[in-house]
């Protein structure tokens, strides 16, 4: 998840769409349109669960209806607050008539958010059990709108139609999508209620944002941090896995933990930097990221590394007696061993993660168990670092958006 201080810092508060000429009518239509699609879902909601309203009437049950509408709306106001700036950056005078097919799949993911809430009324709703495609439904539309996350921006590039309005759409269906997909997991006893901070962080940054606005205090506009985007996306495929029947707390637990702390510590720093509380360099950099940088990604992989490869190495001599699977036993060991020689590490520790947590896995819950697995998913987090054999996922986590056309101040963490 991003934040944009860009459009949260500007100083010329006037919405675009106020602005007399700027908006071409065919726009404003399509934004009505726009308006019928991410309604929509609510409303098939609504009438899916009006039978069991009239059976649970109950104060607790309508509030599990308004996330729905509250995101619907929310979208609809952001995408007609910034209608004006349907162009690409640095060609205001330039703007495109129509929405284009890469704003429209955002709002596909945005129609796609008020779907996912409406499993909320469910979740709450004293319910016989759910067939086997409701208890899938909602990790997979999840999953399908983390994956459309790439489609938008890769039709914009092939289009050559980056704009200001679809970068910031994208943003916003970002933090209102967690939001909703962190309320179901809740709901569905698949995270701790904790992990609702990581959702509330994006709103309450934007609001201290505003919030200094209004009281002309200075400003920083912030800089792209690429393992903040890294940390996001990562946010983003726990969810999804969590809302997944496949997994399970403790497991969801741990990782939500181990996920949810560095992304926090990241919001905060950059509140201490967007509100000229830390001192910086001209790259923003601040003495905390060089201490973070050492830390996090040349000794802390090394030592993850060892306890990997030891973790594997016990649990191959005592599970040869006591696991029934042995394929399990060697794809495990196989992955430890990967992640411990830094030969595609992060992909070994994802892979190693998986199979411990799932639900089909013959592991249990033990504290070996989740320990291996807290390990893994850390190593997951930070790369194997140095001496690694080869490690092609630093090059695509960490690649530079070269053909994005978005000027590196206009993207924040």
């Amino acid at each position: 998840m991003t934040a944009s201080t860009t459009s949260a810092g500007r100083s010329d508060n006037v919405p675009a769409w106020r602005a007399p000429g700027r908006v071409p009518s065919a726009l404003r239509r399509q934004a009505w349109l726009a308006a019928a699609l991410l309604f929509c879902p609510w409303l098939v909601t609504l009438f899916l669960c009006g039978p069991l309203l009239q059976l649970h009437l109950h104060p607790f049950v309508i509030v599990s209806l308004l996330p729905g509408l509250i995101a619907a709306i929310y979208l609809h106001l952001r995408l007609i607050f910034h209608l004006g700036s349907n162009h690409r950056y640095g060609e205001a005078d330039r703007p495109f008539p129509t929405l284009g097919a890469a704003t429209w799949i955002t709002l596909l993911r945005g129609a796609a958010i008020v779907a996912l809430a409406g499993f909320l009324p469910l979740a709450v709703l004293p319910v016989p059990a759910l067939p086997q495609a409701q208890v899938w439904a909602p990790g997979l539309i999840y999953l399908t709108i983390s994956l459309a996350d790439l489609l938008d921006g890769f039709v914009a590039r092939r289009q050559h139609r980056q704009t200001e309005l679809g970068q910031r759409l994208d943003i916003e269906t970002d933090a209102a999508g967690l939001m909703v997909a962190l309320l179901v997991a809740v709901s569905l006893d698949r995270l701790p209620a904790l992990t609702l901070l990581v959702g509330l962080a994006y709103y309450l940054f934007l609001f201290g944002i505003w919030w200094r606005q209004q009281r002309h205090l200075p400003l920083v506009a912030l800089q792209l941090r690429p393992y903040a985007r890294i940390i996001a996306g990562f946010q983003m495929g726990l969810v999804a896995m969590a809302l997944l029947p496949l997994f399970n707390p403790p497991f969801t637990s741990i990782a939500a933990a181990l996920v949810m702390t560095p992304l926090l510590v990241g919001f905060g720093r950059d509140w201490l930097v967007v509100s000229c509380r830390l001192r910086i360099d001209s790259n923003q950099r601040t003495a905390m990221d060089q201490w973070a940088g050492l830390v996090l990604t040349r000794f802390l992989p090394l030592v993850l590394r060892l306890l990997l490869l030891a973790g594997g190495i016990v649990n191959l001599v005592q599970g040869a007696a006591s696991l029934p699977h042995p394929a399990w036993l060697w794809a495990q060991s196989l992955c430890c061993l990967l992640a411990g020689i830094g030969w595609m590490g992060r992909s070994a520790a994802l892979l190693l993660t998986l199979a411990l947590s799932c639900s089909l896995a013959p592991y249990g819950t033990g504290l070996p168990v989740l320990v291996l697995f807290g390990i893994a998913a850390t190593l997951m987090l930070t790369g194997t670092g140095p001496l690694s054999l080869w490690s092609p996922e630093e090059g695509i986590l960490y690649r530079r958006r070269r053909d994005s056309g978005i000027p590196a101040g206009n993207e924040t963490t």
